[in-house]
């Protein structure tokens, strides 16, 4: 009996799991009539496989309606940069930046707007607090990102909160009548401000309010690069382990307390007693965090755990988890989309699996590190997947680090109720100066071992291929099978196939309004241009070039070409440079790029058109031009040249001008691309790198038109994404699009080939 009912659990996880997840990964959402036709059909089935498929029908029709109603929600693409007024509520602790507030605003029920906007509100002279109830007037803007190779998917992250809109504030003031925020959120946001009050100017106050009440934004890119690199990341994210280390803690000591009482004893067993004190603390702690939603997956999983230790039935861990599991696909399908779902419920399962029966038996001081490289072990195919690496100095530090730890935690909750509570801060300041020293030795773990971080971008057989492994090497059940597991992990390490001689591929990649391009032959790499960086803002550097190099396999640059100074073309040379080792930089003021220079990689051909005396040009028209042929095909890459340069072109270099694939000049302005210029090159595809419905208008409806008359298919990387083009003998010019990979949550698009 217990063996069928662990095979039902077992088929109604895994299927469940397969519908969630096809309806979340396919290319388009489901009509609901195919869906119903399935659920009937299956019903007829007369096989094993019927509850299988059952429980993957439902779990995609479940799936599919959280989905729809989502997206049904979002601003329309038609309706961006409208302005609205809406009444709602401040969700969470808002984002304090030199010159700008970022917060989630949720809209109250009958507004024009339903759910929740990623709202920011430049240099507003206002004291924003979670729970405020405001009016504002909203520039609305349609749930959009960059969509590029190995970058971050901003549009998924979105979609995934829950975000139907971004938008800024125009104007606003606080709602006239307005119910009290909930007692839990006032609670957080005064919590959050004592903190501040009593650790004041306190390197580890940041710390502290992330364990505390999940306010990370003090947290800087330096912060997260050492969390990042030693693996520590999940401890400032209040989660399962957050979670479980304080029900367990209070498990125990209501427990212990009970039991000095006989009277109470007799009224309920300590055992419950116990239970019920580790549920309220739970969830007062999930309320100090705000609710969020890995809080919330943590209290779901504590709830089946309580739930199954209330009955007083022997469970077996295995059915708790996926328990577990399912009440979260059931409370929230979306979730799948997170690293952190995944990352707990492999590790919850990576300790089961290693701590079971039959794997028991070990010396304590060997059970640790044995854990550990577990952990490593399980957690590396999804870490790879959503991390583009994995850290190699995890084990060694959360070895030490997690001990620690669970007896910080504590200390640290228990110092700031103290406080709370109107008692001493010294126990709070001596709390504080212990997450000091563990800040202080995660920063020098990180310097003194940078390179144990490991940075990959796997393709999904192969990721598929490790997580198999990983599963053969820590099942107990299976262990003649380990040598088999070790063979699926040996495709992480084979290097991926290069490019042949006398090939070149050229990525123009989705920066905004700015651009940048890298050139790859068989062994070289040139990156021409890294995009915009704003201050305190976005760095295309760091969010888009650098992900698609360590995607592309691309350990070093070999020459760095930045076309001229403005920042929308050199912003993010900083962040490429701190991130790989660049053998060579040309920029303006070096000579370097100047007219004629020409040199081969690999059996393709580089030639610098312009400018053939830089002194002579100013600005824009100093941007370096660049030819690259590969098999008797043309790409020109023309920076910000204007009307005087591409004169200067035609009458010095004319023959050379004409190219199969050109990068359009200025983002498509009008002060470029002049008719003569146009006809000149002959091009078959004319590519726009301009932002998506950027307030310069780029590109101009009379510059496109112009390129489409001379016979250019036209493109622009705000609408397609990131484009990557071959070049080399035999080949005809093709453009990839990135948006043209579908997902429910990506606005689509068709590159003007595909259309026929």
């Amino acid at each position: 009996m217990e063996r069928t009912s662990r095979g039902g659990l077992l088929s109604a996880g895994l299927g469940a799991s397969t519908g969630v997840l096809g309806v979340l990964w396919s290319p388009l959402l489901l009509p609901w009539p195919v869906l119903a036709f399935a659920l009937v059909a299956v019903a007829f089935i007369r096989s094993w496989l019927r509850w299988p498929l059952l429980w993957c029908l439902l779990g995609a029709s479940w799936t599919l309606w959280h989905a729809s109603s989502l997206l049904d929600a979002r601003w329309p693409a038609e309706r961006h940069g409208e302005d609205v007024t809406v009444q709602g509520r401040i969700a969470d602790l808002p984002l304090q930046r030199a010159d700008h507030w970022r917060f989630r605003f949720e809209a109250l029920p009958g507004e024009a707007v339903q759910g929740a906007i990623r709202t920011s509100w430049y240099f507003a002279d206002v004291a924003l607090a979670g729970g405020q109830c405001w009016v504002l007037q909203l520039r609305m803007r349609t749930p959009r990102g960059a969509v590029s190779p190995g970058a971050f998917d901003y549009e998924r992250w979105l979609f995934a909160e829950g975000y139907v809109s971004s938008a800024y504030v125009r104007a606003g003031h606080p709602c006239a009548e307005a119910a009290p925020p909930p007692w839990w959120r006032s609670m957080r946001q005064h919590l959050d401000a004592a903190l501040g009050r009593w650790l004041h100017d306190h390197p580890a106050l940041d710390l502290a309010r992330a364990l505390t009440v999940a306010n990370r934004n003090g947290l800087d890119e330096a912060d997260w690069r050492v969390l990042r690199v030693t693996g520590t990341s999940h401890l400032v994210a209040i989660s399962g382990l957050h979670v479980g280390l304080v029900a367990g803690l209070f498990l125990f000591l209501g427990r212990w307390l009970w039991q000095r009482s006989a009277w109470l004893c007799r009224h309920m067993p300590a055992p419950r007693a116990g239970l019920l004190a580790g549920t309220a603390a739970a969830l007062a702690y999930a309320a100090l965090a705000g609710f969020s939603v890995p809080t919330q997956r943590a209290l779901l999983m504590w709830a089946v755990i309580a739930l199954a230790l209330w009955s007083g039935h022997r469970t077996r861990a295995w059915h708790v988890l996926m328990l577990a599991w399912m009440a979260v696909l059931a409370f929230d399908p979306l979730a799948v989309l997170g690293a952190g779902t995944w990352l707990s419920f492999l590790a919850v399962a990576t300790i089961v699996m290693v701590s079971s029966e039959r794997a028991g038996g070990a010396a304590v001081w060997w059970r640790i590190p044995r854990l550990q490289a577990a952990l490593l072990v399980g957690l590396t195919p999804a870490t790879l997947l959503f991390f583009d690496g994995a850290s190699l100095l995890a084990p060694l530090v959360n070895a030490v680090v997690i001990p620690a730890f669970a007896v910080l935690l504590p200390l640290l909750l228990a110092s700031v109720a103290l406080a709370w509570a109107g008692g001493s801060t010294l126990p709070l300041t001596a709390a504080a100066h212990l997450l000091e020293w563990l800040r202080q030795g995660l920063i020098l773990a990180a310097d003194a071992a940078p390179m144990l971080w490991l940075e990959a971008m796997p393709g999904a057989l192969t990721l598929l291929c490790a997580a198999w492994g990983a599963f053969l090497l820590l099942s107990p059940q299976i262990q003649p099978l380990r040598l088999l597991g070790l063979i699926c992990w040996l495709p992480l390490l084979w290097p991926r196939p290069g490019l042949t001689p006398g090939v070149a591929e050229v990525a123009i990649l989705d920066v905004g309004q700015g651009l940048s391009v890298v050139v790859r032959t068989r062994q070289q790499t040139l990156v021409y241009d890294a995009g915009p960086a704003w201050p305190g803002g976005f760095d295309a550097g760091e969010a888009i070039v650098v992900p698609y190099l360590r995607q592309a396999g691309v350990r070093a640059v070999d020459r760095l070409i930045i076309s001229h100074r403005h920042r929308d073309h050199a912003g993010g040379a900083v962040a490429v440079a701190q991130a790989l080792p660049v053998m060579e930089t040309w920029e303006e003021g070096n000579a370097a790029c100047r007219s004629p220079r020409r040199w081969n990689w690999d059996g393709v051909s580089f030639e610098v058109l312009h400018p053939r005396q830089p002194e002579r040009w100013q600005a824009n028209d100093r941007s370096c031009v660049l030819r690259v042929t590969a098999g008797g095909q043309h790409l020109l890459i023309t920076g910000d040249i204007e009307a005087a340069a591409e004169q200067a072109l035609g009458g010095s270099t004319a023959e050379k001008l004409a190219s199969q694939v050109v990068v359009v000049p200025h983002h498509g302005s009008r002060t470029s691309s002049t008719p003569a210029f146009v006809e000149a090159l002959k091009a078959e595809w004319a590519v726009f790198s301009a932002g998506w419905r950027n307030r310069h208008g780029h590109p101009h409806p009379e510059v496109l038109r112009r390129w489409q008359r001379a016979g250019a298919e036209t493109v622009t990387t705000g609408d397609a994404g990131s484009l990557v083009v071959r070049l080399g003998a035999g080949m005809q010019p093709q453009l990839r699009s990135a948006r043209e990979q579908r997902r429910i949550w990506r606005a689509p698009y068709r590159l003007p080939s595909a259309v026929d």
